[in-house]
């Protein structure tokens, strides 16, 4: 079933959002319990004006954000009803109301509707265009969160899914409870991601400060510039790759680290790497100015570089590099570490 309308909304008096078109569909549900899903789409669009700030909260849902030249936002909301029956479905995803509202110095989207329970339910996803200029403030309890093109800063959660980020320009926090994030090209003062149980993998960023922590889960950065780097696993390894970093903390409760310093990083960085079990490879900037503490509670430890070394070499290595000027720390209690 299709069908089409035209409804226009006034805003506060002054500002006009225009609801260009809704279409809606039934779709037998292939799941288990033979149920009904009621699909519906609402177009929604404002003014807003670049430099100013876009929010949204969905309670289940995906959230995809894009930056583009324009003066408007434009908003296709997707509603999907589940129910037992035809009717059942088509009634809630229509008591379901979608709309932009004024807030602050920008909009918000909102999506309302009513309480449901058992085999019954809703969801709203939004795919929203924006300003290029535009600070972003993005919240949903279960869906996935992308977004691309934006220039301002960006504060995006999800209890549950997965999130993106890509051609970002301005401060950036992430945080999911369970799903992968990912950055690429991302221009940043402070760049914080957060996720409990999943992976985190950043290229092509340069930050002023960058933190990646994860409970459960493997972390990659590999082509980022930063003053400070900060990563920390609790399960999995972490490698990062062709990085320039005045100081970096890698720690890992179980997995193994990898550092690969890019031919025109810092010679003199301060790093601290530690895992409890795995292994530690350091792959020195060229012209290196450091000393070397390194130190295996089971394994061995191999170095090509020109280490003056104090003392006895064995599960223990303390030594200097040139003249000595950064600090190099590597602890694993369970792996052999390798410096070259």
């Amino acid at each position: 079933m299709t069908r089409g309308s035209h409804t226009k909304v006034a805003l506060a008096g002054l500002l006009a959002v225009l609801l260009f078109a809704c279409t809606s569909c039934i779709v037998i549900d292939a799941s288990d319990w033979n149920g009904v899903r009621y699909e519906k789409e609402v177009e929604l669009s404002a003014p807003l004006a670049a430099g100013s700030s876009f929010s949204a909260e969905t309670r289940d849902g995906s959230l995809k954000i894009e930056g583009i030249e324009t003066s408007d936002c434009r908003v296709v909301a997707k509603i999907v009803a589940h129910a037992r029956t035809e009717e059942r479905a088509q009634e809630l995803a229509e008591q379901v109301q979608v709309r932009l509202e004024p807030a602050g110095a920008g909009l918000k989207a909102v999506a309302e509707g009513p309480r449901t329970m058992g085999n019954t339910w809703y969801s709203v996803s939004l795919d929203v265009k924006v300003p290029t200029r535009t600070s972003l403030i993005l919240g949903t309890d279960d869906g996935s969160v992308r977004v691309a093109g934006t220039t301002g800063d960006v504060d995006a959660r999800t209890s549950d899914g997965s999130i993106e980020a890509e051609a970002v320009k301005g401060n950036v926090k992430l945080r999911t409870s369970d799903g992968n994030i990912a950055g690429t090209r991302l221009e940043a003062a402070t760049l914080d991601l957060h996720t409990n149980d999943g992976s985190i993998k950043i290229a092509e960023t340069s930050a002023k400060s960058c933190t990646a922590k994860t409970s459960d889960g493997t972390i990659t950065l590999t082509d980022v510039r930063a003053e400070g780097i900060a990563a920390d696993t609790g399960d999995g390894a972490i490698r990062c790759e062709r990085i320039a970093a005045d100081r970096l903390d890698c720690h890992s409760s179980d997995g193994s680290i990898h550092i690969d310093y890019a031919p025109d990083a810092p010679k003199a960085p301060a790093v601290t790497a530690t895992t409890s079990s795995g292994g530690i490879t350091f792959i020195a900037p060229p012209g290196l100015s450091a000393t070397i503490d390194a130190s295996s509670g089971d394994g061995s430890i191999h170095t090509s570089l020109p280490i003056t070394v104090e003392g006895k070499v064995g599960k223990s290595l303390v030594g200097k590099i040139g003249s000595g000027e950064g600090k190099i720390q590597l602890r694993t209690h369970d792996g052999s570490i390798t410096i070259r």
